[in-house]
């Protein structure tokens, strides 16, 4: 059933039903497709930032995906196991831990961004013009100001 019938049959059209269900299915669809290489899409989330940002913290990782840093700590044990990235002691501070790519990471790196290009263009995210993502993208810094209340 399409979102537009479920929408009409049930008569809601709240925004954040909207989002729940984009969300939902990006998820399923990226889990899916990752699961070849034994990532989540949190882990392909986390292995795209440490590709544009080396030497990061672990906590640096939480803020920006507004993650505990347990919550970052376990996505990155499994990809330390997995080898896709080493995680060393920083040399500023004995209590942090820096992540960065190793060579297998960043090998699958264009693979990701295809996945995910493919995920955006099929569902036409890719034709969304500026205003659109600039709206959306108030909201989502909107929502986070809210939570830090």
């Amino acid at each position: 059933m399409k979102f537009k019938r479920v929408v009409e049959y049930h008569g809601y059209d709240r925004f954040v039903e909207i989002v729940y269900t984009l969300h939902k299915n990006t998820k399923i669809y990226l889990n899916r497709t990752l699961s070849q290489y034994n990532l989540t899409g949190l882990q392909t989330l986390c292995l795209l930032i440490m590709y544009e940002q080396k030497d990061i913290s672990q906590q640096e990782l939480a803020d920006l995906l507004f993650l505990t840093k347990s919550a970052v700590t376990q996505v990155t044990k499994k990809l330390e196991d997995e080898e896709y990235i080493t995680k060393t002691k920083s040399k500023t501070d004995g209590r942090q831990y820096v992540l960065n790519l190793t060579k297998k990471g960043k090998a699958i790196i264009p693979k990701l961004e295809n996945i995910l290009k493919e995920w955006e263009e099929s569902i036409g995210i890719d034709k969304a013009d500026n205003d659109f993502i600039e709206n959306i993208t108030e909201l989502a810094d909107n929502s986070i100001e809210l939570n830090k209340k």
